[in-house]
């Protein structure tokens, strides 16, 4: 396909290097301002709140982000659940995280916070790693459901906004935080004036990596509640413009995420890209334009298929990639069934925008299907072993690249 004229963005100034303008990517009019928030009732999912996006490249530094994105529309509470810690595929890959950071940083006996800490799943394989101490920061923290089975992990309910809500400590670690935060420079520096006696202190970032999503046009990846969407390039910049010394970056999760690993050792300065890292991005943002497109019409044409032959269709992974993908249908949506989901706290709630009935796996036993849809490749093997004892010869596909034409998942 011909890409389309490039637009101008409608929206703000650029979040990092506060530039006006850029290069207007991907615009959806109306999507839910959460994803994973619990919704009792279908009434109650479909009753959402909902907001824009202005998907926008900006011309000076970029950074990637929506410009329509209101941070007072989102509103993270202890009913915000996200935990991804009852797949055995993601444990694995967590533990083996924390076990790396803590060896690799020295942290056996030492102090770490977790700055958006969630259901304290990573604070916990932190403490099971050898941290003598690690504080859980969240505002979205259940005192119940995060329960006091390690004394070594510490629930501290408050956001980090300002320096000196930081604990004194020896490493910090944020996961999936920073593609949330709209104003990415105030967090960074207050976090750098919080180290600024302590240049050893390393910081730990897990984040998205949106190369992937540019290029596989993978809209089940863009929604509300991310913001900020981070290339090797832009997430180095953000942090060596804020003061921090990027000491090692690489890809984990199956090319999934960015590890950064960084230390309050630089200057401050005014973010700042090469024309040729510019001309890349822009480059993989305007075939993000064209495969998005190509991506939801082989999706629609799939699930019209599938209702025209009577197959019973579920997507599995309730969570924001589920909603995404589901809002995305629109009105094939409804092809879909049910949605399942292994995380035993959604069971019985429903898809936020579409009021999708969210099920245990186990529920494909009585009910079966012919078509599961898995919102995230990683998972193919995990889940296709259970689909296959809970309802045999069921079509296990993967979102991804190529998944629609071959049934199968790029690994």
């Amino acid at each position: 396909m011909t890409s389309a004229v490039p637009e101008p963005s409608t929206g703000t100034r650029c979040p990092l290097c506060a530039a006006p303008g850029g290069l207007s990517v991907h615009r959806i009019g109306s999507l839910p301002v959460h994803s994973c928030l619990l919704m009792d009732s279908r009434e109650d999912a479909l009753a959402v709140p909902v907001g824009s996006l202005d998907l926008t490249l900006c011309d000076s530094c970029g950074y990637l982000a929506n410009r329509d994105f209101d941070e007072r529309r989102t509103a993270y509470s202890d009913r915000y659940e996200d935990s991804q810690a009852f797949s055995g595929t993601f444990v694995s890959y967590a533990t083996g995280l924390a076990d790396h950071w803590v060896s690799r940083w020295g942290l056996a006996d030492g102090v770490i916070v977790e700055v958006g800490a969630g259901r304290g799943d990573f604070s916990r394989m932190l403490s099971a790693a050898g941290a003598a101490r690690v504080v859980a920061m969240d505002p979205t923290i259940d005192p119940v459901r995060f329960g006091s089975a390690d004394p070594r992990v510490e629930p501290l309910v408050r956001r980090f906004d300002v320096a000196a809500d930081l604990p004194a400590c020896d490493a910090v670690v944020m996961r999936h935080v920073l593609e949330h935060v709209d104003d990415p420079v105030a967090l960074l520096t207050q976090l750098r004036t919080a180290l600024a006696e302590r240049p050893e202190v390393p910081v730990l970032v897990e984040v998205p990596d949106a190369t992937r999503i540019l290029d596989e046009g993978a809209f089940w990846d863009v929604y509300y509640e991310h913001c900020a969407y981070l290339t090797p390039a832009t997430v180095t910049e953000m942090f060596e413009s804020c003061g921090f010394e990027v000491r090692d970056l690489t890809l984990a999760y199956a090319g999934q995420y960015l590890l950064v690993e960084a230390t309050p050792t630089g200057t401050r300065r005014e973010p700042r890209l090469s024309s040729d890292r510019l001309e890349t991005l822009r480059a993989s943002a305007l075939g993000f334009r064209d495969s998005v497109g190509e991506e939801l019409q082989a999706w629609r044409e799939r699930l019209e298929e599938a209702r025209r032959a009577g197959l019973r269709v579920v997507i599995w992974g309730s969570g924001s990639k589920g909603t995404a993908f589901l809002v995305a249908m629109g009105d094939l949506a409804e092809v879909v069934d049910r949605v399942v989901d292994i995380n035993p706290h959604l069971h019985g709630r429903f898809v936020a925008g579409t009021g999708h009935r969210i099920v245990a796996p186990d529920e494909l036993a009585a009910a079966g299907c012919d078509l599961v849809v898995v919102m995230n490749p990683v998972y193919v093997a995990e889940i296709s072993a259970l689909v296959e004892s809970l309802s045999p010869g069921a079509q296990v596909v993967g979102l991804g690249a190529d998944a629609v034409g071959s049934g199968t998942h790029r690994g």
